[in-house]
Parts: structure tokens; sequence; C-alpha cells
């Protein structure tokens, strides 16, 4: 399972995907996101390019390994947060994620 640290950067950046648009308030940001906790009021039933795992098991397995998929997903993770100038707490540790991996 992808280690999301639950930053909720990627959800400030949602005018990037096509599926997600209407979802957009109109500045980037999913009109789900709780800004408060930067926690998912749909988590549940959250569309599937939200899901890391869901996508590589629907789409990205024809192009990555799961181990790539995932450290490519944590890389752009930490640069959304740098962007946002988030705590460094909520870095994906990406060695801790390759031990984790294998």
């Amino acid at each position: 399972m992808f280690p999301c640290s639950g930053c909720g950067a990627c959800c400030k950046h949602i005018n990037e995907s096509d599926e997600l648009k209407e979802f957009d308030l109109g500045n980037g940001v999913c009109k789900h996101l709780d800004l408060v906790t930067n926690s998912c009021k749909i988590y549940d039933t959250r569309p599937d390019v939200c899901r890391v795992d869901k996508m590589f098991d629907i789409e990205f397995y024809k192009d990555f390994s799961q181990e790539e998929f995932y450290i490519k997903n944590a890389e752009i993770c930490n640069k959304l947060q740098e962007l946002h100038k988030i705590d460094t707490n909520y870095r994906i540790d990406l060695k801790e994620l390759k031990c984790y991996l294998c």
C-alpha cells in the first residue's frame, strides 16, 4: 500500500488532472479537501485517480513495476510538499520506501 503522509498537497493540484476537473474549486484545490485537517471528505468513495494503488492496478502496471510507480509518486509528493512549504515531517523517505517494497 502506498504510504500517503496525509499532507493534502496532491489535493491542492487537481487542476492538472482531466479526471478531476469536476472537483476543482477553480483554484486547483479539490472541493472535497478539508483545509483544516488536510483530509478528504469523501475518502471512502473518492475517485480511482485519487488512489495510487488502484491506479497502478488499472493502468500503470503496463509501464512500471509497482516499486517504480510508488517511488515516482513519492518523489512527486515530496516536490509538491516543498512547493507548498509543508513541514518536512510529511516527506516520504525514499530510502525507507525502497526497503519497504523489497
